[in-house]
């Protein structure tokens, strides 16, 4: 099975069950180093295995109000160095006892029907990858508040709303939403300020609305990070109508690209454009295929 293009740090490698790289040690005792290199599988995670219950009367953003939030009811103190591979239900215990994962999340495999192992994790060093999943929410994701790398949410058929990540102030990666089928909205960034790579948006054909970005106003403008094609792309998404979480965007590293979306609004899309000075000035971008008749 493979994994997005646009974000070749988050591919997830398909392997056994429960296939891990990496250790679990507590927090007073180990470095954050995500390129610490460990070659054992946790065994020491903490006997508290209750499974996190919901509260449905939370709202997870102010964009949303009928979101799922996940509750962490066993606090845990481990940081789990390396990589964690997610592709069955029997691998979520493997975080229990966990709060951090120096390296990358990569839950893939239509049996994994769920996130909510994830409530008790509030940092990952590296990258999140939820693909090919059968899950209908990320409210296992809510109380994340540091993510080191990029967030990509690929082919995942029955994700209806992407939400729960107002805790995340600075990415060091991308946000990669792309070929959810039954995905209609995306919200939730609302405490993003900047991210040094770039937003890819694609190919969900029924996604209406991308609201949950009003903080964010600068996007891959480290000159360091150019040959990452730090773009904001917005493409092929047929029942687009709004994209008004993108409006606050002040500066841009790389193109604007808000192409082939036939029921956005040219309005909409040119109220972006104008707070875009580089792309304004340098005509980089395509912003063809949306709705020129409003």
């Amino acid at each position: 099975m493979g994994c997005p293009a646009e974000d070749s740090d988050a591919t997830a490698t398909a392997g056994s069950t429960g296939d891990v790289s990496g250790s679990p040690t507590t927090a007073e005792e180990t470095s954050t180093d995500p390129s610490a290199e460990t070659g054992t599988e946790a065994t020491d995670a903490t006997d508290d295995t209750t499974d996190p219950t919901t509260d449905p009367t939370t709202d997870p953003t102010s964009d949303t109000a009928d979101g799922r939030v996940v509750a962490c009811d066993a606090p845990g103190t481990m940081v789990w160095e390396g990589d964690v591979y997610i592709d069955d239900p029997a691998d979520y215990a493997l975080l229990d006892g966990h709060v951090e994962i120096t390296g990358d999340i990569k839950i893939f495999e239509p049996a994994v029907d769920s996130l909510d192992f994830m409530a008790c994790i509030t940092e990952v060093g590296g990258n999140v990858q939820v693909f090919g999943t059968s899950v209908t929410d990320l409210a296992g994701l809510n109380n994340l508040t540091v993510l080191g790398g990029s967030l990509s949410i690929s082919q995942n058929p029955n994700l209806v709303e992407v939400y729960g990540f107002d805790a995340i102030t600075e990415l060091s990666g991308a946000i990669i939403i792309n070929e959810n089928a039954a995905l209609t909205g995306v919200f939730g960034f609302d405490g993003l300020l900047q991210m040094a790579l770039g937003i890819n948006i694609d190919e969900n054909p029924v996604l209406t609305q991308i609201a949950g970005f009003d903080a964010l106003v600068a996007v891959g403008t480290d000159a360091s990070d150019a040959p990452n094609y730090p773009d904001i792309s917005v493409a092929y998404n047929p029942e687009l109508v709004s994209i008004a979480g993108l409006v606050g965007i002040q500066a841009l590293g790389g193109q604007l690209v808000i192409q082939a979306n036939p029921k956005l609004c040219i309005s909409e899309v040119e109220s972006l454009a104008t707070m875009l000075m580089q792309w304004v000035q340098d005509g980089q971008g395509d912003t063809t295929g949306n709705n020129n008749g409003c």
